[in-house]
């Protein structure tokens, strides 16, 4: 039995983890709930990240992205932001 139910609509809470976060949803609306200094721990990570894809960037010799194909490139803030909430 779920600890909690959803204030929206009453139905049983889901619990999932992202990035090691506990994230509380509803399956039937959809609604997320974040306990207190969850969403601190989620902006740090996505912030780290973030760093992290710029020093990246800092690193590589500069490229002409005009002449590249628009193929979807793996990783990032963007898909992170996808993964934690693709429920």
């Amino acid at each position: 039995m779920p600890l909690l139910t959803s204030p929206i609509d009453g139905s049983p809470m889901k619990q999932v983890t992202r990035y090691g976060i506990e994230i509380d949803i509803c399956p039937a609306t959809g609604g997320v709930w974040l306990d207190k200094g969850e969403l601190e721990k989620l902006m740090a990570v996505i912030r780290d990240t973030a760093v992290q894809e710029q020093v990246n960037v800092q690193q590589k010799p500069q490229k002409n992205y005009a002449q590249q194909d628009k193929k979807k490139r793996g990783g990032g803030v963007m898909d992170m932001l996808e993964d934690i909430f693709d429920f």
